[in-house]
């Protein structure tokens, strides 16, 4: 499993970010929209920027979330 870290998404104002612990990128934009909609898919596809940490031990799933805010 891997650890995506996740910046420029979930933008109100400001970008939030989100944490999500997936199999593959294409499983994590899965859970992602999943969890925030389509509304917030553009951002995943065009702003969204990648930290990704591999070999966790971590089961599938939004680990943790933030909106952006003003």
């Amino acid at each position: 499993m891997n650890l995506y870290i996740i910046k420029e998404v979930l933008i109100d104002y400001t970008s939030g970010m989100v944490v999500i612990s997936a199999e593959s990128k294409e499983h994590c934009k899965e859970l992602f929209i999943k969890e925030f909609s389509d509304y917030y898919e553009k951002e995943f596809d065009e702003y969204a920027t990648f930290k990704i940490i591999e070999g966790v031990n971590h089961p599938a799933g939004i680990v943790d979330y933030v909106y952006g805010g003003a």
